[in-house]
């Protein structure tokens, strides 16, 4: 199978992210407005329940599978074995949930949270996780060309489907549900498609392989990441629970607003992490080290700074940006926004810099990096939620926080792996967020309108210009040089003329 080249891959991923986060946006605003922020918060509840609890059984088989898968597309027996995986995923979910609502433990597990949702929060987030098990086998096989174009597709349909939902039913979460079923298994059925005309389900389930070779295959991987994943449920699931149970579903409406404003900001840098993984994983299968040394080298910094133009200027903007996307029912959720849209910038090198874990099998080192920062995070939480009850705004603090603290920490490990100095990084952490800071700052206070949409296309228009000049002048925000920016601009004068 001919594949695509690195850059092909990524600018279609890119394209295919942008116009997802448009979309994503318009879809989150219909949202919104249409469920407010009691009926939100519980959603966001349930879907953050329930992806913690399937994340706690992947236990990094995924990542495991995608790795392998990766190295060797060849082992279609990997596709086989890990379908046997999923199904065996969602009975002991279905189990559990059974067991939780018969002794009784609902209200306690699921507080402010009726009962009627929760199997269809089971079925959202089973559903949600196996998506990603299919868009992981299509960028193992390097099909990414071919998804992100029918991804784009999808989501334009599922747009319309929503205004559908919105505007001609009586909207509420059980028809949010609904839609999110037909959004997902449709997507399901149109990959699978796509995979059978590719041939990569081609006698995948006639295939004769030992479960238990496959099985001692996955736990060697995975078995560091047990402990990695039950103090990750752990932590996390508290984080949520303490919130909904102290401060309500409104205040978890609020952080779920928040992070998935923020997230639209990792969409530039997401589209690389696939990507990169597999180069990583290809990589470290031949011993050939310099050529991971050069990819972290080249993609980190620049990632982080593409992250921090988008999460800072979002960060200033908050009261514009919730002014256009939401209504007054919302207004009290600006500064969670305004902090928890600088969660993207670390998140990015949360997942660059950890795909070098997991491309090189150090599991063991992901465990024992958690052991620490997952108890802390809990403590800080346990302080910002409950004791000086700072509700949604304690949470991004405390997300904030950890991240930074992770990833500097990962950060350490890799440098002496792959042999080069950290300081330079921490360096350009710093002294990039300044530069995006100080010039978001200026841009949005130049120029003052009564319209919150105009306000933010000024300032984003001005802001991005300041930014251009200022990365001609210190190409080292975004590692790189000014012949380099030359040859950019280069490229895009010829491509104008054509």
């Amino acid at each position: 199978m001919q594949e695509n080249s690195l850059k092909k891959r990524y600018s279609i991923k890119l394209f295919a992210n942008i116009i997802s986060g448009i979309i994503g946006a318009i879809l989150v605003a219909i949202v919104l407005k249409a469920l407010g922020p009691v009926a939100y918060g519980q959603f966001v509840y349930l879907q953050d329940f329930f992806m913690k609890a399937i994340g706690f059984l992947d236990m990094g088989s995924s990542i495991a599978f995608f790795t392998k898968l990766s190295a060797r597309h060849t082992r279609k027996e990997l596709i086989s074995f890990y379908f046997l995986y999923s199904i065996a995923v969602l009975f002991i979910v279905l189990l559990f949930v059974y067991g939780v609502k018969s002794l009784g433990y609902s209200e306690k597990l699921l507080p402010n949270i009726p009962s009627e949702y929760i199997f269809m929060g089971l079925l959202f987030g089973f559903l949600s996780w196996f998506t990603q098990i299919f868009i992981k086998i299509s960028d193992a096989y390097a099909l990414t060309v071919s998804v992100e174009l029918i991804k784009i597709g999808h989501k334009i349909a599922s747009l319309l489907l929503l205004l559908c939902f919105v505007y001609v039913t009586a909207f509420d979460l059980h028809k949010y549900f609904y839609f999110q079923y037909i959004a997902l298994i449709s997507f399901l059925l149109i990959i699978s498609w796509l995979f059978v005309k590719k041939r990569i389900f081609e006698n995948v389930f006639s295939l004769k392989f030992s479960i238990l070779n496959l099985s001692k295959e996955f736990i060697e991987y995975c078995h560091p990441l047990v402990i990695y994943s039950i103090v990750g449920l752990i932590a996390g699931f508290f984080d949520i629970w303490l919130l909904q149970k102290i401060a309500g579903s409104e205040q978890t409406g609020f952080y779920g607003l928040a992070y998935s404003l923020a997230a639209m900001c990792f969409l530039f840098t997401s589209a690389m992490t696939p990507i990169i993984t597999r180069e990583f994983s290809k990589s470290y299968e031949k011993k050939d080290l310099e050529n991971m040394r050069k990819l972290f080298y080249r993609y980190i910094p620049m990632l982080y700074s593409i992250a921090a133009y988008f999460a800072v200027f979002i960060s200033i903007q908050s009261e514009n940006v919730l002014a256009i996307f939401t209504d007054e029912k919302f207004q009290n959720a600006y500064p969670v926004l305004m902090i928890m849209a600088l969660y993207p910038i670390h998140q990015t090198y949360g997942q660059l810099s950890g795909s070098v874990f997991y491309a090189t099998g150090k599991t063991k080192l992901m465990r024992n990096i958690s052991l620490f920062t997952q108890p802390l995070g809990m403590f800080i939480s346990f302080g910002l939620i409950y004791i000086l009850d700072f509700g949604a705004i304690g949470l991004a603090v405390k997300i904030l926080i950890l991240q930074l603290i992770g990833v500097n920490i990962q950060l350490y490990f890799n440098a002496k792996f792959l042999n080069f100095k950290m300081k330079s990084f921490v360096y350009h952490q710093i002294y990039s967020i300044v530069f995006f800071v100080v010039i978001a700052y200026i841009s949005s206070h130049v120029f003052s309108f009564t319209s919150p949409l105009i306000n933010f296309l000024t300032s984003s228009t001005l802001y991005t210009g300041f930014v251009i000049i200022g990365a001609y002048i210190f190409p080292k925000v975004f590692a790189t040089d000014r012949d380099e920016i030359n040859t950019l601009f280069l490229r895009l004068k010829n491509v104008t003329k054509k």
